[in-house]
């Protein structure tokens, strides 16, 4: 093993070398794995994920503690743990068996901004909450399926398109488990109205809202005057659906929004800075920083590297 190969082994803390089968990666992008065993892993200082994590147990249990709450998935659960989770610990039980595909938060991005057919019921379900859903076996075997392509496509360095294949095997990953969960709800459409709980309604119309007004109005007041709430009631319906305060779950869609502005190579972090509504570049930078454990600079250099950002005239690393 590599030191590049064991520091990509690491980069997600749930993930144990130790137990993983058989693995592959784009480096700093996206990561996928077979891990087999059982393993207790308690944290001092909660972590958060460096990747949104998607998994399919296959056999035993993973109990885990997000925000503070307890979750337990166990056989055939399709799991979903995205970046702001801080994770306490973490238990593999049982002859634990799973797959996970762990995938930078600009890739995941790229697929809901770029693929219409995704109702935005689901990218809420993915992006803001703990999901554990349950699948019959013939659905568990189509996303095992799907998983061990995204680890074959990035395992094999001797493609040419390696990054894109694997790009096309995580997107089928995504449209599997969206055909499946909206089967459960109806056709196509996760949260029919007639069965939406009122705070599912405002968790999704906050959400919406925040990335209507995120690059200008960053206060919790904004949102709940719009919403004809109370700071108090959007604060618990977050807190309650989310299993994070309503603060940072604005300083997350921030940083999705600032990701996303940093791709368009025709944009300086001058220029991103502004329009984000942040003082000057250090501000921004502080922010970026704080929120991703990188710079602005670094992370746009690390997009050059992938097939998310191959754009001619992206800038070259000076900024």
């Amino acid at each position: 093993m590599t030191q590049n190969e064991d520091e990509n082994i690491k980069f997600e803390q749930i993930i144990n070398k130790n137990i993983v089968v058989k693995y592959g990666y784009i480096y700093n992008m996206i990561f996928s794995c077979h891990i087999k065993g059982d393993m207790d892993m308690t944290y001092d200082i909660p972590l958060k994920p460096h990747r949104h994590i998607m998994g399919i147990i296959t056999k035993g249990h993973l109990d885990i503690i997000v925000n503070g709450k307890a979750f337990s998935f166990g056989k055939n659960s399709i799991i979903n743990i995205p970046v702001w989770a801080e994770i306490s610990s973490i238990r593999y039980r049982g002859g634990f068996n799973a797959m996970l595909t762990a995938a930078e938060e600009t890739f995941v991005k790229d697929i809901f901004q770029n693929r219409n057919p995704l109702p935005p019921d689901f990218r809420t379900l993915i992006g803001y909450t703990i999901t554990a859903e349950k699948l019959e076996n013939e659905e568990v075997k189509k996303i095992c399926k799907d998983m061990d392509n995204i680890i074959k496509a990035l395992s094999d360095k001797s493609h040419n398109f390696a990054e894109e294949v694997s790009y096309a095997y995580f997107y089928i990953m995504i449209i599997d488990v969206a055909d499946m969960i909206c089967k459960r709800y109806d056709t196509g459409n996760l949260l029919h109205t007639a069965d939406m709980r009122r705070a599912d309604g405002i968790l999704k119309a906050f959400i919406d809202l925040v990335f209507e007004n995120i690059k200008t109005e960053t206060e919790i007041g904004f949102y709940a005057e719009k919403l004809c709430i109370s700071k108090q009631y959007l604060s618990s319906i977050v807190k309650e659906k989310t299993h994070v305060n309503v603060s940072t779950l604005i300083a997350s869609i921030r940083m999705q929004v600032a990701t996303s502005l940093l791709r368009d190579p025709q944009l300086t972090i001058e220029q991103i800075a502004a329009i984000m509504s942040f003082s000057d570049r250090s501000s921004f930078g502080k922010f970026f920083r704080k929120h991703s454990g990188t710079t602005p600079l670094k992370y746009r250099n690390n997009l050059r590297k992938s097939l998310l950002s191959l754009r001619e005239g992206f800038p070259s690393g000076k900024d």
